[in-house]
C-alpha cells in the first residue's frame, strides 16, 4: 500500500500540468462559451518556442510558406546566433502564446460563436490539426527536452512512504492551484472578471450593457493561452516534448476541467492535480500480485481520464453551462440520396479503370480509399444523420480490426514477424463476424453516456474513448501476444475458398487487386444500406432527434432506441472497415488506430461533407494514402496543414462541406437574353 501511495504522490507533476491545461480550457469557456479541444496544441508550441529559443535562438512562427516561387513567407526568425538563457527563452514562449491567443480568438473561435455545436468542434479540431502538422514540420516527431524551470532536489521519505519525490513535481502542483486561486479571485473581484461572469449568464444582456463581447472574449483567450503556454513549459522538466504527446494531453485536462464545472478556475486546478495522482496510482494496482493481468498499467492511465469525464457528463451534464440568448445557424444539410444508383455505378467504374490503368502503388492507394470511403460513411450515419459527434469511429475499427486476426489466428507464424498470434482459427468469415460483433458491443457501451449528453459534450467523451481503447485494447499483450505494442501479423485473408488478401507474384511483388475488388464490394454494399437507411422510417427518426430530441420524443420517437441503433449501425460499418484495413496493411499497428488518426477522419469527412455520400468519397480520396495524396513527406505535411486550415474556413464559412459547392453551382441563376423592346405606333 506504501507503493500505491507513494505512486500517487508522484503524480503531482503531471496532475499539475494538467491543471494548468484544463484552467485554460475553463477561462476559455467562460470567455467564450467554447470548449478548446486545441489546448494541448496550444501548450506544445510555446514549449517548442522555449526549446528553440534554448538550443539555437531561433523562433519558429505557427504558419508556413504556401507562396511557392521567389515570394518567400518568413517563418523562422533568427533571433541570435547561439541558443539563449532562460529568461529570453522564456519571454519568447510568452510572446507566443500571446500570438496564438489573438489568431484563436480572430480566426477560430471568434467567427464559430454562433455556429451550430458540430462546427464548433470542427473548427477546434481544425485548428489541432493545423499546429500539429506545423509542429510535425517544422520540429519534427522525435522527442525534445531540455533543463527546466523548476526546482531540483527532491523529498526524501515522503510521510513515511519511503522514496523520493522531486521538487519540481510538487512545485509545478503548487503553480497550478495558486493560478486557479488567482485566477478565481480575478473573477470575483476585477472588472473584466464580472462583466465575463455576467457574459457567462447572458452575452445579450452584456452587450446591451455597453461592454463589447468579442473584448471580452480576446481577453480571456490571452489568460488562457498564456496560462497553457506556462504550463507547457514548466512540464518539460519531466516529460519529453513531442507534438502527438502534448496534444493528446487534452483528455485529462478536459476532464478536470469538467470538475471545475467549466466555471471554476481553483477547482479545475484541484481536479488536475488529483487526476494526475489518481492515473499515477492506478497504474501502480497493475503491479500488484492480485491484478489481472490482462490490464496493462497505460491503459489503467487512460481510463481514468475517461471514467472521470463520462461521470461527469452523464451525472452533471445537464448543469454545464451554456452561453444563453445565442442565436445558432443552421447544423449542415442532408439532401436525399436520390441518386445512389448512379454513385454506385460512377464508384464501380471508377475503381475498374483504376485497377486496369494502375500501377501497384496507386492500387493500394485505391485500396485506402475504398476503405477510407466506408469508414467515413459510419460517421455519415452518426454525425451526419444522427447528430452524435463521435470521434471515435477508428476504435471502432481498430478493435474489430485486432479481434478479427485474433480469433483468425491458429498459433503459426505469418510472414518476417517474430511474433505469433494465438487464437481459434476460426474461418475469416466468422472471425470479422466475431470481431464486428465485439466493436458493435463496444459501440453500445459508448452509446450510454449519449443517451444523456450530445454535440460537443459527446465529443469530448469519444475523444477520451479513443485514447483509451487504444491503450486498453488495441495494445494488449495479454489479449494479442508480445507483439501487441509494436506489431500483429494479419492471417492470410480467404473467404470461401478464395484469396481476398494481399498475394505475391513470384518476383516478390504485392498484388492488390483481388482485395480491391472485394472491398469495392463492400463499399457498394454500405453506400446502398446508408442510402436506403436515409430515404427510410428509420432515416426519419434520425433526422428528428438531430433536430430535437424533446420534441422527436413528444411525437412517439423512441429517442434512446434510436441513438442505441445509431451507434450499433456505425459501430458495425465501422468495424467492416477494419477488418478490410487489416487485410490491406497485413500487419496492425496501433498507431494506425490512435485517436488523432480518428480525429483526421472525422476532419476529413466534414471537410467533403459530413452528411453525404459523396463528401465521405471525397474525404476518403483525400485521406492519407488515398488516391488524391502524396507519398512524399512535404506532401504529407502540407495536406495535414492545409486540411486544418480548411476546415477552419469550412465550418466558419460552410458547414455543408466542399461537395456543396456543387449545389450551389445549379443554382446559379442563369442568364436570359432580353427580348427586344417592341416600339408602339
Amino acid at each position: 500500500m506504501h507503493d500505491i501511495l507513494l505512486l500517487g504522490l508522484l503524480g503531482v507533476g503531471i496532475g499539475g500540468f494538467y491543471g494548468l491545461l484544463a484552467i485554460g480550457v475553463v477561462v476559455g469557456h467562460k470567455g467564450s462559451g467554447l470548449i478548446n479541444l486545441d489546448q494541448g496544441a496550444l501548450a506544445m508550441y510555446p514549449a517548442y518556442t522555449f526549446v528553440t529559443m534554448r538550443e539555437s535562438g531561433e523562433v519558429f512562427l505557427p504558419w508556413f510558406d504556401v507562396i511557392p516561387g521567389p515570394i518567400d513567407i518568413p517563418y523562422r526568425i533568427q533571433i541570435a546566433g547561439r541558443g539563449l538563457g532562460v529568461a529570453p527563452s522564456l519571454l519568447a514562449a510568452l510572446a507566443m502564446s500571446v500570438l496564438l491567443g489573438v489568431l484563436v480568438q480572430t480566426l477560430v473561435f471568434g467567427p464559430l460563436r454562433n455556429k451550430p455545436a458540430i462546427s464548433k468542434v470542427i473548427g477546434s479540431l481544425g485548428a489541432l490539426l493545423y499546429l500539429t502538422s506545423v509542429a510535425l514540420f517544422q520540429f519534427g516527431a522525435k522527442a525534445r527536452q531540455v533543463d527546466g524551470l523548476l526546482p531540483t532536489g527532491e523529498w526524501v521519505d515522503p510521510f513515511g512512504l519511503g522514496g523520493q519525490v522531486p521538487y519540481e513535481r510538487l512545485a509545478l502542483a503548487a503553480i497550478a492551484l495558486a493560478a486557479g486561486a488567482g485566477l478565481s479571485q480575478y473573477y470575483r473581484r476585477t472588472r473584466i472578471g464580472l462583466t465575463t461572469r455576467a457574459a457567462e449568464d447572458s452575452e445579450m444582456g452584456t452587450a446591451l450593457l455597453g461592454y463589447s463581447v468579442n473584448r471580452i472574449a480576446t481577453t480571456n483567450w490571452l489568460i488562457s493561452t498564456t496560462v497553457t503556454g506556462i504550463g507547457g513549459v514548466l512540464a518539460l522538466s519531466f516529460v519529453s516534448l513531442t507534438p502527438t504527446r502534448y496534444t493528446l494531453f487534452v483528455v485529462p485536462a478536459l476532464g478536470a476541467a469538467l470538475i471545475g464545472n467549466l466555471t471554476s478556475p481553483w477547482l479545475a486546478g484541484v481536479g488536475g492535480v488529483l487526476l494526475g495522482m489518481f492515473q499515477s496510482a492506478a497504474a501502480g494496482l497493475t503491479l500488484t500480485d492480485w491484478w489481472p493481468v490482462g490490464i496493462p498499467a497505460d491503459g489503467m492511465r487512460q481510463v481514468v481520464p475517461l471514467v472521470l469525464i463520462v461521470a461527469f457528463q452523464f451525472f452533471r451534464g445537464q448543469t454545464i453551462p451554456f452561453r444563453s440568448n445565442r442565436l445558432e445557424e443552421r447544423q449542415p444539410s442532408l439532401p436525399r440520396p436520390t441518386n445512389w444508383q448512379l454513385q454506385i455505378v460512377v464508384v464501380a467504374l471508377a475503381t475498374v479503370w483504376f485497377l486496369w490503368t494502375a500501377s501497384r502503388v496507386t492500387e493500394g492507394k485505391l485500396v485506402t480509399t475504398l476503405i477510407a470511403a466506408i469508414l467515413m460513411l459510419s460517421s455519415v450515419v452518426l454525425i451526419g444523420y444522427l447528430g452524435q459527434i463521435s470521434l471515435a469511429g477508428l476504435a471502432f475499427a481498430g478493435v474489430a480490426a485486432y479481434l478479427a486476426t485474433k480469433f483468425a489466428a491458429d498459433g503459426s507464424r505469418y510472414g518476417a514477424s517474430p511474433f505469433v498470434v494465438d487464437g481459434p482459427g476460426l474461418a475469416d468469415p466468422l472471425a470479422v463476424l466475431v470481431g464486428v460483433s465485439i466493436a458493435v458491443g463496444v459501440g453500445l457501451l459508448l452509446a450510454i453516456p449519449a443517451l444523456r449528453i450530445r454535440g460537443v459534450q459527446l465529443a469530448v467523451v469519444t475523444l477520451a474513448a479513443a485514447v483509451a481503447a487504444a491503450a486498453l485494447l488495441l495494445g494488449n499483450e495479454w489479449l494479442l501476444g508480445p507483439g501487441a505494442r509494436s506489431n500483429v501479423t494479419v492471417p492470410p485473408a480467404k473467404w470461401f475458398g478464395v484469396d481476398v488478401g494481399v498475394t505475391f507474384d513470384e518476383s516478390g511483388l504485392a498484388s492488390r487487386t483481388t482485395l480491391a475488388i472485394f472491398c469495392l464490394l463492400w463499399l457498394l454494399v454500405v453506400i446502398a444500406a446508408v442510402s436506403g437507411l436515409r430515404m427510410g422510417a428509420t432515416g426519419r427518426q434520425f433526422l428528428a432527434v438531430r433536430a430535437n430530441e424533446r420534441a422527436a420524443e413528444s411525437v412517439g420517437v423512441n429517442v434512446v432506441g434510436v441513438k442505441l441503433l445509431g451507434f450499433a449501425i456505425s459501430s458495425a460499418i465501422a468495424g467492416i472497415a477494419g477488418a478490410l484495413t487489416a487485410y490491406h496493411q497485413t500487419v496492425l499497428q496501433v498507431s494506425s488506430y490512435s485517436a488523432l488518426a480518428g480525429i483526421n477522419n472525422v476532419a476529413l469527412l466534414f471537410l467533403g461533407g459530413v452528411g453525404r455520400i459523396p463528401g465521405a468519397l471525397l474525404g476518403a480520396a483525400l485521406t492519407p494514402g488515398g488516391v488524391l495524396s502524396s507519398t512524399s513527406g512535404g506532401g504529407n505535411f502540407l495536406r495535414g496543414a492545409v486540411s486544418g486550415a480548411l476546415l477552419i474556413a469550412v465550418a466558419v464559412f460552410r458547414s455543408d462541406g466542399l461537395v456543396s459547392l456543387g449545389d450551389t453551382i445549379k443554382h446559379l441563376p442563369k442568364r436570359t437574353v432580353p427580348h427586344p423592346k417592341v416600339r408602339d405606333h
